[in-house]
């Protein structure tokens, strides 16, 4: 735990740049006043459009769009319609995601539990050794393909759909980091 204020002061230093997504701040917050735990990374949840030059090419990949909030499908409509490149284009939705440095196995094992039984189906032990990191994450997930080498394929029809899934998605993952919350706040 001898690391936890500088990254405390990393978190309060993002924040204030705006670059913490808000609806994770709350959870952030309440796992770093906790003895046991700190926060080294976070994301709240989004949807995504990005730009691959071929599937797995993460370094060489680009976000056109981002949103941690539900998105319309007109906006995405657009941005698919005007794109002229000829690269993969994938509409991603990811659920949320939290590292959270923990003092002990025990502990580890206590931020598993309440993270599980706050609906994050997928939290783990990621890493042992010097310190014991928990991944708190949960099981929202979609990649839809939308364009390959210039073709936008699917119709107006299917994007409103796939989006309106999106957004349900979404609503769920807010749902969960709020019982999460509720959950973390009882631990000491």
């Amino acid at each position: 735990m001898k690391e936890k204020n500088k990254y405390l002061e990393e978190l309060r230093k993002v924040i204030e740049c705006g670059e913490v997504d808000l609806r994770i701040i709350d959870t952030l917050n309440i796992l770093n006043s906790k003895k046991d735990f700190y926060t080294t990374s976070s994301c709240a949840g989004r949807i995504i459009l990005i730009e691959l030059e071929e599937i797995g090419g993460k370094k060489e990949s680009n976000f056109i769009f981002k949103s941690h909030e539900k998105v319309d499908y007109k906006d995405i409509w657009k941005i698919i319609n005007e794109y002229t490149g000829d690269k993969i284009i994938f509409l991603i939705v990811n659920s949320s995601i939290i590292h959270v440095v923990c003092r002990d196995l025990d502990a580890a094992k206590r931020l598993i539990n309440i993270s599980k039984d706050s609906g994050f189906k997928y939290s783990s032990i990621t890493s042992f050794g010097e310190r014991i990191t928990v991944e708190i994450r949960s099981t929202e997930k979609m990649d839809v393909p939308l364009i390959k080498d210039g073709i936008l394929y699917p119709s107006e029809e299917y994007v409103k759909m796939i989006v309106e899934i999106a957004n349900a998605m979404i609503d769920r993952i807010k749902k969960k980091i709020d019982k999460l919350n509720q959950n973390l706040r009882e631990i000491e």
